[in-house]
């Protein structure tokens, strides 16, 4: 029977708790390979393992683990008999199968510890009977085959290649979150990287014009196809912040109109995740990359919040957050052309504004009044229109 194996990585470390994440990772694997590719994904002694069916395709499979957070590594691979004289003939055959090897390492993992032969002593007569068999020539490190036999209860799983996952932790098993989304290379990286630690991730995007339809065409609508890869049901809401803008331009200092104008975005950005049950915020901050990241900006941008705010890229440089961007392939889209909020700011902000400041300043500006106008334009992308959905 072919079958597809799946480690995970952390999910192990959780004890008690295991079965829960276990059974997230398992129900984001059936949502994408049964029935076409897999007849089920069953729980098998701290992995996974999915009967394949006649007509799977590697290539599909191997797209849809690529999207997967929570696996440590995968391999296509096949449930054989674990009787020894058996697991012999099969261990040779896909030897022989591998074209262009010349050495080969046996690996034997034994889970059923009742199993009368011991890891150690199966690796000697398989990879004996390997050698006889084939000619191939053992060799412990660089060898150009690796034949994995992992020994079960009533079976054993035989492969040979295994291929990286994303690790992480399963989609939903850390609540759903907001995150503030502009569109630029560093919101879409930390909605991924709080995705790939199980959240689930919604985005909340401010933009600067009169309709929430006019940015559908834009990038805005292209990245969150690509972050729905990853977690299909993340929500795209859209939310014009002109009312903040008419009055800012009439009281907001020019040097403090980045730090005023984040304070409006994290306060309006909270109120409608209270409203949606959303448990934390997320940014794209980098400390120190620009203006509104200073220590001093953020600490007066996010003063007296009531939701957590999570800055997973906080310690990154901007190369370490390119990569991740051209990895997950978000990079291209962030780089297009789109006429974001920061273009609207001062050109020669302050970047040590004193939380006392700040709020002083928000009161002048009373930027409380214009939150509960502004969330009654929030509108819901559906994957083909905009839609007005209530702020209550």
């Amino acid at each position: 029977m072919e079958i597809l194996l799946i480690h995970y990585s952390e999910i192990g470390t959780k004890g008690a708790n295991r079965g829960y994440f276990e059974r997230r990772l398992r129900e984001d694997l059936r949502a994408r390979l049964v029935p076409s590719d897999a007849t089920e994904v069953n729980i098998n002694d701290c992995r996974l393992v999915a009967p394949l069916t006649e007509g799977h395709d590697k290539e599909r499979i191997r797209r849809e683990l690529g999207m997967v957070f929570g696996i440590a590594w995968y391999a296509f691979g096949r449930q054989v008999p674990r009787e020894e004289e058996s697991l012999k003939a099969d261990c040779v055959a896909l030897a022989r199968a591998a074209e262009g090897a010349e050495t080969f390492k046996v690996y034997v993992k034994r889970v059923d510890k009742t199993y009368p032969v011991s890891s150690d002593a199966l690796c000697r007569s398989l990879g004996g009977a390997v050698a006889e068999e084939t000619g191939l020539k053992v060799k412990m490190v660089d060898h150009d085959l690796g034949i994995h036999v992992e020994i079960l209860p009533g079976k054993a799983l035989l492969f040979a290649e295994k291929t990286g996952g994303q690790r992480g932790m399963p989609r939903g098993s850390s609540g759903r979150m907001l995150c503030l989304f502009s569109g630029g290379i560093d919101s879409p990286v930390a909605a991924w990287s709080m995705m790939r630690r199980g959240a689930l991730v919604d985005l909340l995007h401010f933009h600067p014009y009169p309709t929430n339809e006019e940015v559908i065409g834009t990038k805005i609508i292209d990245l969150h196809r690509v972050l729905r890869t990853f977690n299909p049901k993340s929500a795209l809401y859209l939310i014009p912040h002109h009312r903040y803008q008419a009055a800012a331009a009439l009281k907001a200092p020019e040097a403090y109109e980045t730090v005023l104008f984040r304070r409006f975005m994290f306060l309006t950005a909270e109120a409608f995740a209270a409203s949606r049950n959303l448990l934390a915020l997320i940014t794209g901050d980098s400390l120190g990359q620009v203006a509104s990241q200073t220590l001093e900006n953020m600490a007066a941008a996010q003063s007296g919040l009531g939701l957590p705010v999570f800055q997973p890229l906080i310690s990154m440089d901007k190369e370490d957050i390119v990569r991740i961007a051209q990895r997950i392939g978000t990079f291209d889209l962030s780089n297009l052309p789109y006429k974001d909020c920061c273009s609207l700011m001062s050109k020669r902000p302050k970047t040590n504004v004193a939380v006392d400041r700040c709020r002083a300043l928000e009161l002048e500006l009373g930027m409380e009044s214009l939150i509960a106008p502004t969330l009654e334009d929030v509108g819901l992308w559906d994957g083909t229109s905009c839609r007005k959905i209530s702020p209550h």
